[in-house]
Formats: C-alpha cells, sequence, structure tokens
C-alpha cells in the first residue's frame, strides 16, 4: 500500500521528536539511531530511510522549525500591515518560542558547531534555503512598497540576515535571564540599528566609498601590473631574438 506524503511527513516529525527528546535525555554521541527509531516505534529501516545519519535528523530539525515558524506567521491575520523590521523580528521570536521546549537540545546543537567538531558551520548552512526566501520576500515587500530604498547588495542581505539569526541563536542558549529578557532587548536594538542603517543612505553612502577606493587604487594597481607584465614579456621577445638570432 502506498503511504501518502501527508502519512509520511507525520512519521518524519514523530521521528524527529522522539529522536530530540533522546538527545535530551542521553546527549548526542550516546544516543543511536536505532534507539530513536525504538523510541518512536518505527522499524529500524524506516528510520534509515527518513534519516541516513544523526547529523541529517539535525538538520531536518531546524529545516522544520523554520516551516512550522513560517506558517505561524503567515497565520498571522494583520503581519501584511508590519513594518519590516516587525516582520523580522516577529519571525525570529517566533522560531525562538518553538526552540523553547527543546532548549537543551540547541544548547547542545550550538555546542557541536561552536565548540567541537561534531557539526560543520557549512552544513548548518545548507538548511537554511526557506528562511532565506522568507526574508528575502519580507525585504522585496518593503522596497516595493516603498517602506525603504533599494539598499547595495541587495541580493546578499537575506544571507546576512541569516548570519544574523545565528547570531541570535548563539546568544539566546547562552541567556540566563529572566524569560530571556536580555536576547528580547539584544534583538530590538540591534534590529533598531539596522532599520535606521536601512533608512538612511549609509548603505549608499558606503558603497560608493567601496567604489571610488576600487577605482581609483584597485585599478590603478592593476595597471601598473599590466604595464609590468607587458615590459617583461618585452624584455622576454628581445632575449629569445638574440638567443635565436
Amino acid at each position: 500500500m502506498k503511504i501518502s506524503q501527508s502519512a509520511k511527513e507525520k512519521t518524519k516529525i514523530k521521528i524527529l521528536q522522539s529522536a530530540v527528546d533522546l538527545i535530551i535525555e542521553k546527549g548526542f554521541d550516546n544516543a543511536s539511531l536505532r534507539e530513536m527509531a525504538k523510541n518512536a516505534g518505527v522499524s529500524n529501516p524506516t528510520i534509515y530511510n527518513y534519516f541516513p545519519s544523526k547529523e541529517k535528523l539535525l538538520y531536518a530539525y531546524i529545516e522544520q522549525k523554520h516551516k512550522v515558524a513560517i506558517t505561524t506567521i503567515q497565520e498571522i491575520e494583520d503581519f501584511h500591515t508590519y513594518t519590516l523590521r516587525e516582520q523580522l523580528q516577529t519571525f525570529i521570536e517566533t522560531e525562538l518560542e518553538l526552540y523553547l521546549e527543546d532548549r537543551e537540545f540547541i544548547i547542545q546543537i550550538t555546542d557541536m558547531v561552536f565548540h567541537s567538531s561534531g557539526l560543520k558551520m557549512g552544513k548548518l548552512y545548507e538548511t537554511n534555503a526557506l528562511f532565506i526566501e522568507t526574508v528575502d520576500e519580507m525585504l522585496s515587500i518593503a522596497i516595493e512598497a516603498e517602506e525603504i530604498a533599494e539598499p547595495p547588495f541587495r541580493e546578499h542581505m537575506p544571507k546576512l540576515f541569516w548570519d544574523y539569526y545565528i547570531m541570535v541563536v548563539a546568544y539566546w542558549v547562552k541567556d540566563d535571564s529572566e524569560m530571556f529578557e536580555n536576547t528580547t532587548q539584544f534583538i530590538d536594538h540591534s534590529l533598531g540599528l539596522a532599520e535606521a542603517v536601512l533608512h538612511s543612505d549609509i548603505l549608499s553612502k558606503a558603497s560608493d566609498l567601496g567604489m571610488f577606493f576600487f577605482k581609483t587604487h584597485m585599478l590603478n594597481s592593476l595597471q601598473k601590473f599590466a604595464t609590468k607584465k607587458e615590459s617583461f614579456s618585452k624584455i622576454k621577445r628581445k632575449l629569445g631574438e638574440v638567443l635565436h638570432g
């Protein structure tokens, strides 16, 4: 009997949550995929079919949380009336709320990424497609509505926001303030700064300055290099003529 996509997704989510519970209890290194399968009530072949390794399971967990966070903010009735800053802040805070029940698990992930060789940062970045797509859409809508002018290096902004998001999560797992108030203030102040920059012409001025240095110094250096190379080529030709003359 063919299994529906909906049933597959339910099994996937069940495995993920059971695995997370087991990792919180035993630690990542001590929890095996076979134990995770037993904990989820599925067979060994089934769990390996969904997740060939524990690392794949971790990345799938992050992608799943992105999906839930995006669905959650899309269900906010007046979300489209939020400013860009409010949308971005709601998106991040929604993700953190979803992580809250599994905070011990997230702490283990961040420790493996930043303090051990267990997980590679590059692999973690492979989970960000949905996140970046969502931020890109928010940015496009804000530009189209003329809330902000199109910034220089526009195409890099969503990826930069992903880097910022990783930094927020790393801060959050170390935050021991009541109700994570320090994290809330960190997000508020940092996004406030980003908003001020986007509403100013600082980025444009910085881009102009960068282009100035490139044109006046980099191109000048390249021209000098080309001149030296041309002179060297002439010397080689003359030397060749002498040797074969």
